[in-house]
């Protein structure tokens, strides 16, 4: 993908294209966001210019860099991810210190793209702080982070930070377009609009994963008051068999359990089930979940192992 084709954020792709054809890019810079704006989307876009080894416009998108960029396979573009286990550890980051300073194996620059920052203890970014104070030459690090905030200010304070937001809902659409050109261009716009013009989000629901994470939710939310434990646990398990469908459950039991808020007080609720679900259990009950569920949330923001999780969740919903 090229800044061209990248939706929304029309400023921020603007002094990104001026910068580039200046040949002025940061050694340094963290793209803020919410998920589902674009960051490692855009990170890849700023690697691709990195290495890319056209005398036109760059990124040109059809050099053998760009290729090799656009593929995942170029050797000079280097990516540690937070979601990964160990990804930003500090053992990671002191090798990415330490190969730093070797030279790039083929292109001009060597970059690094350090994904979900905020998942980087405080003594891993103390480590990166020394490459970041003594930055080697023809080497650019690209951060990408929910917040700024997550990391130290020492850290912010040497690197570009870059600001991201949802798209228009129009521009949304137009992306959508060229992705989905099958579809009709009304389901393209309700997702748009639904999403709120978040480009992951509006995928997630054309490709139905929301409404499979929704059903799964409601299911959970169910069993919860069942006289055994059995199919709370299969449930779990089954939302947990990977880190991204946990994600988009843990969200929507975030979602699922609100409306049972609302329909215990007599509230209007968008969702069916909520009054049937929430006859099963006192108010009291009710806030409670709503609690472990938003703690349980933020639990998977750092690396754990899911099997675990699931068994741990279990037992903390069925608390009371």
């Amino acid at each position: 993908m090229l800044l061209s084709e990248f939706a929304g954020n029309a400023e921020v792709l603007f002094e990104l294209s001026e910068v580039m054809k200046k040949n002025v890019l940061p050694h340094a810079l963290l793209i803020e966001g919410a998920k589902g704006t674009g960051k490692t989307t855009l990170a890849g876009i700023i690697a691709q210019y990195c290495v890319c080894s056209s005398n036109e416009q760059q990124p040109c998108g059809h050099c053998p860099d760009c290729a090799k960029a656009q593929k995942g396979i170029h050797p000079d573009i280097l990516v540690a991810d937070g979601e990964q286990t160990g990804g930003l550890n500090i053992e990671s980051i002191r090798n990415i210190r330490s190969s730093a300073y070797i030279k790039p194996n083929e292109a001009r620059q060597k970059v690094y793209l350090l994904l979900h920052c905020e998942k980087m203890l405080p003594a891993a970014q103390n480590a990166f702080l020394k490459v970041l104070e003594e930055p080697p030459e023809n080497v650019t690090f690209v951060m990408t982070a929910v917040s700024a905030t997550s990391l130290l200010q020492t850290i912010r304070s040497r690197t570009r930070i870059i600001s991201l937001y949802p798209a228009a809902v129009e521009e949304a659409v137009g992306f959508l377009e060229s992705r989905y050109p099958d579809k009709e261009r009304s389901e393209l716009e309700k997702a748009a609009q639904s999403s709120g013009g978040n480009i992951d989000l509006a995928i997630e629901l054309l490709e139905g994963k929301l409404e499979e994470a929704r059903g799964l939710a409601v299911e959970i939310m169910q069993a919860i008051p069942l006289s055994t434990e059995y199919r709370l646990l299969q449930l779990l398990y089954q939302a947990v068999q990977n880190r991204a469908l946990a994600v988009r459950v843990l969200d929507a039991l975030c979602e699922v359990v609100t409306e049972c808020v609302k329909a215990s007080v007599g509230g209007r609720t968008n969702l069916t089930e909520a009054a049937t679900i929430a006859a099963k259990m006192t108010q009291k009950r009710l806030f409670l979940l709503q609690e472990k569920i938003i703690n349980a949330r933020s639990i998977l923001n750092v690396n754990v192992n899911l099997n675990c999780y699931g068994t741990w969740l279990c037992a903390e919903l069925r608390n009371q």
